[in-house]
């Protein structure tokens, strides 16, 4: 009879995960769609970020944060619209990725803000965001720059 030592049951147990850990990261939970940063005039030290995130399982996901290494500061908002026209934008702290659906980041919506810019955006380049998830779970897109004024 064999009695597995700790470091044989370390690397039998590595084993039978790494496959799982790499088909775990072959095939994201949430998928992240049409994503783009505006791309502003220089100068300009806030921007968005927009994309449709889709929940590949079957359970709900809650968005709990993001950032960015581009921005000192990133979070939710959403646009509201109050009486007589006006707009506004309020920090969201959770939104809610259905099971086996979509969450719209979008203009005049709910959408991610990069605040405190650390570098101008040209258009040609990404940004990296990290969105972060209820539980543990993070994904993190390679964004591109999509400047609203064309040279």
């Amino acid at each position: 009879m064999h009695i597995l030592n700790r470091n044989s049951l370390a690397v039998l147990l590595l084993g039978c995960l790494l496959p799982v850990i790499a088909w775990a990261a072959a095939n994201p939970v949430v998928q992240v769609r049409n994503g783009f940063v505006r791309g502003l005039p220089p100068g300009t030290t806030n921007t968005a970020a927009y994309m449709t995130l889709v929940n590949t399982s079957d359970e709900a996901l809650v968005l709990t944060g993001t950032m960015s290494p581009a921005a000192t500061s990133a979070m939710l908002h959403k646009t509201v619209h109050h009486e007589g026209g006006m707009m506004a934008m309020e920090h969201v702290m959770t939104a809610t990725l259905p099971a086996r659906g979509q969450l719209k980041l979008e203009s005049g919506g709910l959408h991610l803000m990069l605040m405190g810019l650390k570098r101008p955006l040209r258009e040609g380049t990404n940004v990296e965001v990290t969105l972060q998830f209820e539980g543990g779970y993070s994904l993190t897109a390679d964004l591109p720059v999509v400047s609203v004024l064309k040279e």
